[in-house]
């Protein structure tokens, strides 16, 4: 049983199987009806920023109740979570480098309403079953589009509605085209608030250690991409084979060089 079947798993599973039946509930590219979905355009570092006052303006509002947070990458996780410590808004991450007791304690705290922000990737977030989820942000877009449908999937369950917003960086575009092919579903691009630059200041301000976590994340999106899009092998130009037309063969050079020359030479007054 699965929520999504990408297309790279369904060409595994058709290698392995023999004619199988398949059994769909849902279209694949399905989004639920009740969700509100949103997006809006900033830049990268705008993101934590943006996050940040959306979160604070939402529950000051009492607009949100729990809200998820998906990452593509562990460390972003971490990162964000962190972030969102230092402004003082409390917050866990769940991902495949917490250990089993770890997973469960922030999933505990986030299902009872202790913490009401949870920070996940796609893997991780596989095994959550929580209701009442108000928001799903994006705050990253992800890298294969079934995902998207799944992300947000997380909300508007039991009849209830729910929002599921989408930060986009200029890089993410081809992202949010997948996005759109699959499901055509219309996104309401949102307007950034105001103050976004001054808390962008403030928030991107580094402390020790967070430029290697940052290099760290990077590394690992650049990996993700390499897997994804391998560069194409360049083809290999042949030589003609030697002798092939309009190959001219050179003559082979007398072995001893001069001293042959000098032998023959001897010979000769000797004859004389």
């Amino acid at each position: 049983l699965s929520a999504t079947m990408p297309q790279a798993i369904r060409q595994l599973a058709d290698q392995y199987l023999s004619d199988p039946a398949q059994v769909s509930v849902a279209p694949q590219a399905t989004t639920a009806e009740r969700v509100e979905q949103r997006i809006a355009m900033c830049n990268n570092a705008e993101k934590q920023a943006l996050l940040t006052l959306l979160l604070r303006d939402g529950f000051a509002a009492k607009d949100m109740d729990r809200v998820l947070v998906f990452t593509r990458t562990k460390h972003g996780a971490d990162r964000v979570v962190k972030k969102l410590w230092q402004s003082g808004i409390k917050a866990n991450a769940i991902h495949g480098n917490k250990s089993q007791p770890q997973r469960e304690k922030a999933l505990g705290e986030f299902r009872q309403g202790n913490v009401k922000i949870l920070v996940a990737t796609d893997i991780a977030a596989r095994g959550i079953d929580v209701s009442g989820i108000s928001h799903v942000i994006n705050f990253e877009l992800p890298n294969v589009a079934e995902q998207y449908v799944h992300r947000i999937g997380r909300t508007a369950r039991a009849g209830a509605a729910g929002v599921a917003i989408s930060l986009c960086a200029p890089d993410e575009k081809a992202y949010l085209r997948d996005i759109w092919k699959l499901t055509r579903a219309s996104l309401e691009e949102i307007a950034l608030p105001e103050g976004l630059a001054a808390e962008a200041s403030r928030v991107n301000a580094t402390v020790p250690g967070e430029r290697e976590a940052e290099r760290q994340e990077r590394r690992e999106h650049s990996a993700e991409q390499r897997r994804r899009f391998p560069p194409r092998k360049k083809a290999k130009v042949h030589a003609p084979p030697r002798g092939g037309e309009g190959h001219k063969p050179q003559a082979a050079k007398p072995a001893g060089g001069n001293g042959n020359r000098r032998r023959f030479n001897k010979q000769r007054r000797s004859a004389g």
